[in-house]
């Protein structure tokens, strides 16, 4: 709605030498504040979700999502709008510091946050018990694997959750062997690295 009200206003134009008029500035400053309260709701929100998931679970396991090519244009037809409308939507839940969180608060927690390698796992394709890849497109939402011998049947986003899961367990296990015996109370020296990084780029983005 501030969008809309601002639009009917006269902007400023360099080219032609024109100001923007008063009505056009108070308006903007009035659209300011609301961005600046969605951002702050936006970051509360992603804070009280991931200290829950954080505080209920040891091990977190996620998937490295490109944002910014799940975020890209549509270049030509009726998806244009739509594509326009779930790039708002992507960009809305934050996808990009959610993985910041979990990795600096699971550290903090003494637990685990592992990203497993979406193009070369492929947890949407591959099968959580045979380990097989059946090809899908995104309107399949029910995995039926392709292997005879398997025929395993799941909901495609539970199927991947427990792909991700199992790949996640299996770092768990190789991170705890070469794990050194002096350790902190707050967890391993990387994962205090881990964390003092994590930090650095929370507060970079802010201040941003």
């Amino acid at each position: 709605v501030a969008s809309k009200r601002l639009r009917r206003k006269r902007p400023p134009n360099r080219n032609k030498k024109v100001k923007g008029s008063r009505r056009w500035k108070k308006e903007r400053k009035q659209l300011s504040k609301v961005q600046s309260k969605i951002a702050r709701q936006r970051e509360d929100w992603l804070h009280k979700v991931t200290s829950d998931i954080v505080s209920g679970n040891s091990l977190i396991g996620g998937e490295q999502l490109n944002v910014k090519g799940m975020t890209r244009k549509a270049k030509k037809g009726k998806r244009k709008k739509q594509k326009a409308g779930l790039n708002r939507s992507i960009l809305d839940v934050g996808f990009g510091l959610v993985g910041d969180l979990l990795t600096y608060k699971s550290a903090e927690a003494g637990g685990f946050y592992v990203e497993s390698p979406t193009r070369m796992l492929k947890p949407t394709q591959r099968c959580a018990k045979c380990w097989e890849l059946t090809p899908k497109s995104l309107a399949d939402r029910v995995h039926v694997c392709s292997n005879p011998d398997c025929g395993h049947t799941e909901d495609r986003d539970i199927n991947a959750a427990q792909v991700n899961e199992i790949w996640a367990r299996g770092l768990e296990r190789t991170s705890l062997d070469a794990e050194l015996p002096s350790s902190t109370d707050c967890g391993s020296m990387k994962q205090l690295g881990a964390r003092k990084r994590q930090k650095q780029r929370l507060q970079q983005s802010k201040s941003l």
